[in-house]
């Protein structure tokens, strides 16, 4: 049991294994957790299902006959997103499901592949094509919408990450790509950042990023800030860097300092690679294991 002074403790919730998730399911491509209240899991064999896990009650998964290329829960009710190639096209259908009603409650086709998607909020969609990234909203009778072109530095990556900020006003698409051939392991990473009132974009490297709400004291209004996370070659050492800005702020305006906690795999937090993470008082699983990762305050 850990020390009740230690900075960080890990504690596991769950083991995929152990509700009779098969090893071969518990990929990247299989497993989705849009929130710490559900994980989804697409299995393909013997029979193609979609497993919920409602993590109030994890050892009662639901099961149900569904094919489907992506399945992912909303992030607060019981609603599910399903995605699937329409057979001899290039489009893709999309569809949200009421699990507990059984009833569609919205659908749409996408005329190119959908290469990631995610609900960035309970009530959006975010949808990402080779060339654009777009908002699709499940109330009312919408179709998705473009927000924004991709920039050219994320040509041919793989995108890992899409959030908005808490005003739904700025954007920012993640991806990754092959290190140079001198350095392959060392995986470079792209940003993307969107201003929805100005309509513009920022290209940037970065690994990954985050937005946060904040009130500085004497300020009349929260303030917004993203950090990112860039790792690079520098005289020949690999050297990481966090950047914390504050967006759309007035020239002369400074930031207290505060703590922003970014976990890296050389921590060696847990031997097993984390590759689905969501905040909550960090709830992160990594393959088959379901984990709650928390850091001490008072220990720093």
């Amino acid at each position: 049991m850990a020390a009740a002074d230690a900075p960080i403790t890990v504690k596991e919730i769950l083991s995929l294994k152990s509700i009779g998730i098969k090893e071969q399911f518990i990929t990247f491509t299989n497993v989705t957790m849009e929130s710490e209240k559900y994980i989804c899991v697409r299995e393909t064999f013997p029979q193609h299902s979609v497993v919920i896990i409602d993590m109030s009650r994890p050892m009662q998964p639901l099961r149900r006959p569904i094919t489907a290329d992506s399945a992912l829960m909303n992030p607060n009710g019981r609603l599910l997103a399903l995605k699937a190639s329409l057979p001899g096209t290039t489009q893709e259908n999309l569809q949200v499901f009421n699990i507990e009603t059984k009833a569609k409650m919205k659908s749409c086709q996408m005329p190119g592949q959908v290469s990631f998607w995610k609900w960035i909020t309970p009530e959006l969609l975010g949808l990402v094509t080779q060339a654009s990234v777009y908002h699709w909203s499940i109330e009312g009778d919408s179709e998705p919408v473009k927000m924004f072109d991709r920039t050219a530095n994320l040509a041919n990556n793989q995108i890992i990450n899409y959030k908005c900020d808490s005003s739904e006003k700025w954007l920012v698409l993640i991806g990754i790509a092959p290190g140079s051939p001198e350095r392959p392991q060392l995986v470079k990473g792209n940003m993307q950042l969107f201003s929805v009132d100005q309509q513009r974009s920022q290209a940037l490297e970065a690994h990954a990023a985050s937005f946060a709400s904040f009130k500085i004291s004497g300020n009349e209004h929260p303030s917004i800030l993203i950090s990112f996370a860039t790792k690079s070659i520098n005289a020949g050492q690999a050297t990481s860097k966090l950047h914390i800005i504050e967006l759309g702020a007035q020239p002369g305006t400074c930031l207290p300092i505060y703590i922003i906690y970014l976990c890296f795999s050389f921590g060696f937090l847990i031997c097993s690679f984390i590759y689905i993470s969501n905040p909550y008082g960090q709830h992160d699983h990594c393959p088959s294991i379901y984990l709650c990762i928390s850091v001490g305050n008072s220990s720093f």
